[in-house]
């Protein structure tokens, strides 16, 4: 096994294959639910029931009738078909498969682009393995049961497809390659399973731009140029193809206004919360990050002028934009780590490469290259021990914590027929949803602005948050029920509120119930303890 870039053995590509397997299902193969699991899972049922398409919400008290842009309806109906065939397991499957689509789409995008830099599709297996390791370290947050995995598997698709498209466009008479002209589809699929098709969109633009730019400006110098003007005007079709392919959805143009008006609608939800830069906060992307700025530099210092005749013209604006993103929006640091992947790999390459042409004496023994052999496969060994540890334990199943979840909560609920309006953190609602509806209806939950208007999200977080205002969720609202969570503290507010009784906790939740004429006896009965009946402790497993 000689690390070298140009004729690596058999064991070297088994070892790569190996330790990116390995690296996946630990980074990857996670089982834990997503708090709106069971809010997609509702809403594909419903749509599998017949009930049609959800267009207004009839799950909450402060938005009944609103309408409902269930914008992920596509990925709510697959959800509940696979649930429906084959349960939890299947949509472990999925995730499963989805993310083995996307790694090999990396895979094949960074074979794409060393042809085009490097001139040689050959890349060292453990030398890709390396890159795409770290890039799983930072994509693994967002492997959750989720509609995200789509855009997850498509950006990484789009890239690979646009990489042999473009090198296709530039060296046949054809007027548009198959790898181009399928994008519109994409798009269409895309558009109806999450709204991250606004960043395929975006990768489009910039490869469009930096292709009509190219093209501009040799005609300009009088220079020979890659493009004819047949080609040239199908790629200005196919972008306005790829605009127009996501109006076929079930709301049409509305889906733009939609997106458009809600995009900023999300600053205080965790993962929309921006990343300090001077802090250790996502380390892994801040890493990849400076590795990806040395790697782009060391390639625009190999390639010089002809960097514009490369995709590195396209897609080194796409990743700056990413990055920006990234830290505005934690969620895009995954987007980021797909993206980066294939240009880490080849620089990667490249810098070895050029490493071992300049010191031959630091090529690696074959007792040093044993030696690491070992070690990597000692940590797959792990990795692989440590999922079929949770396979043996958990089987399929989707697990969710205890203290994670109301589960006893909504339990103890259910148990003395306690019903109404329930105000759960929004992070509870579609388990709330799940577990109560239609008998209660709840204040909030994951959909946000797909359903609920500004001053509703602004009463909420303003209760949550105890600043001014925080009273009227409680006043404004025909709130009967409050479910907390303990560690927010919340519930020193309720306890000096003498029109809401409090019944129940746990290391999980706390329960308080508004005084009213029909909330009295259950009242009564509660706070002297009679007939305070026991409830199943249901063991964690979706749903």
């Amino acid at each position: 096994m000689d690390l070298e870039t140009t004729k690596p053995g058999a064991s070297a590509t088994a070892l790569a294959v190996l330790l990116v397997l390995a690296s996946a299902l630990h980074f990857l193969g996670g089982n834990i639910a997503d708090p709106d699991l069971w809010g997609h899972l509702r809403y594909g049922q419903m749509i599998l029931e017949g009930h049609g398409l959800p267009r207004e919400d009839v799950f909450s008290y402060t938005a009944p009738g609103a309408p409902f842009y269930n914008h992920e309806w596509g990925t709510d109906l697959l959800f509940a078909s696979i649930f429906a065939v084959a349960g939890s397991a299947g949509l472990v499957i999925y995730k499963l498969l989805v993310s083995a689509g996307m790694l090999l789409a990396m895979w094949d995008a960074s074979r794409s682009l060393a042809g085009e830099v490097l001139g040689r599709r050959r890349l060292h297996p453990l030398v890709v393995a390396a890159c795409m390791i770290a890039a799983l370290a930072v994509i693994s947050p967002g492997a959750t049961f989720r509609p995200q995995l789509a855009t997850m598997l498509f950006l990484a698709v789009e890239t690979a497809l646009l990489l042999r498209g473009d090198r296709r466009l530039r060296e046949s008479d054809v007027v548009l390659p198959w790898q181009l002209a399928v994008l519109p589809l994409v798009m269409v699929v895309w558009a109806n399973l999450h709204g991250g098709f606004l960043v395929g969109l975006g990768m489009l633009g910039c490869y469009g731009a930096a292709t009509l730019a190219r093209e501009a400006f040799g005609r300009m110098r009088g220079v020979p140029t890659d493009l004819s003007l047949r080609q040239l005007g199908a790629l200005c079709a196919l972008g306005l193809l790829c605009i127009a392919a996501p109006l076929v959805n079930p709301y049409g143009v509305e889906l733009y206004v939609y997106l458009a008006e809600t995009l900023d609608m999300h600053d205080q939800i965790s993962e929309w919360y921006p990343i300090e830069l001077l802090s250790t906060e996502f380390f892994r992307f801040k890493l990849l990050v400076v590795v990806s700025v040395a790697a782009i530099a060391l390639l625009i210092e190999r390639l010089g002028r002809d960097l514009v005749r490369t995709p590195l013209a396209w897609l080194v604006p796409f990743l700056a934009v990413a990055t920006l993103a990234s830290f505005r929006h934690q969620r895009h640091t995954v987007l980021f780590g797909i993206a980066a992947m294939p240009v880490l790999a080849v620089a990667a390459d490249e810098a070895v490469r050029m490493v071992l042409v300049r010191w031959p004496t630091l090529r690696l023994r074959r007792p040093v290259l044993a030696a690491i052999a070992v070690g990597a496969l000692g940590v797959a060994t792990l990795q692989l021990s440590w999922f079929g540890q949770k396979l043996a334990r958990d089987g399929l199943s989707i697990r969710y914590g205890r203290i994670d979840y109301p589960v006893d909560a909504v339990e103890f609920l259910r148990t003395h027929d306690l019903r109404g309006n329930v105000a759960f953190p929004f992070e509870w609602g579609a388990y709330a949803i799940s577990k109560l509806a239609p008998e209660s209806r709840v204040f909030i939950d994951g959909r946000f602005e797909a359903v609920y208007p500004p001053q509703v999200i602004e009463d909420y977080f303003a209760f949550m948050n105890g600043t001014e205002g925080w009273e009227r969720l409680l006043d404004e609202y025909p709130t009967e029920i409050v479910v907390v969570q303990r560690w927010r503290n919340i519930h020193p507010r309720l306890f000096a509120r003498p029109d809401f009784a409090y019944v129940y906790s746990d290391p999980a939740a706390l329960v308080f119930v508004r005084r009213t004429p029909t909330t009295e006896e259950a009242l009564d009965r509660l706070a002297s303890g009679a007939n305070r009946l026991d409830f199943p402790r249901h063991p964690t497993v979706f749903p």
